[in-house]
């Protein structure tokens, strides 16, 4: 009887694995990093109201700098709400004053897009992205199989195999 239930006990377990196991979601950072090498740079462009790059990939862990040095116009890097977009992100990345020189260092960790603004150019367009990895992911919706279970939920099969299982289990042996 103890092995029954040790066995009805283990493939309920195995069964339940694949949701209890599954990897925790890691928020995606931007952290100001004044001292971090830089493993990429973001200039302005030879117009003087665009970001250089625009369109920035980088790995996870990655430090992009803005540096610019003695433009005719001071700019400065203001995390935005959506791409394109020229409303500041509540409490996002932040440069600080528009300044003709600049040295601004962040460091990204997680997949993300990154989406920024030159707050005097806005009405410019002077935005511009960095994408960390595959970049936000984005909700699309799932084709439908008819099964309307995710993948890591037991099924029907394997919740008759345990009820089975636990039904001979409890059974009486009848002796012949």
């Amino acid at each position: 009887m103890r092995t029954a239930l040790a066995l009805v006990t283990m493939l309920c377990l195995l069964t339940l694995a694949p949701a209890a196991l599954a990897e925790e979601d890691v928020q995606p950072t931007a952290v100001v990093t004044p001292e971090a090498a830089c493993d990429h740079v973001v200039r302005i462009a030879p117009s003087g109201i665009k970001f250089s790059p625009a369109s920035l990939e980088v790995a996870d862990g990655d430090t992009v700098c803005w540096q610019w040095t003695n433009e005719s116009m001071a700019h400065n890097v203001v995390e935005t709400t959506e791409e394109g977009g020229t409303t500041p992100a509540e409490g996002g990345i932040d440069s600080g004053e528009a300044n003709s020189t600049m040295d601004f260092r962040v460091t990204f960790t997680g997949d993300q897009t990154f989406t920024y603004v030159c707050e005097p150019h806005a009405s410019s367009g002077m935005v511009a992205t960095v994408t960390v990895g595959e970049g936000d992911a984005v909700d699309e919706p799932e084709a439908t199989t008819g099964d309307d279970e995710g993948e890591d939920t037991p099924g029907f099969a394997a919740i008759t195999a345990v009820v089975a299982l636990a039904g001979a289990a409890l059974m009486p042996r009848r002796r012949a």
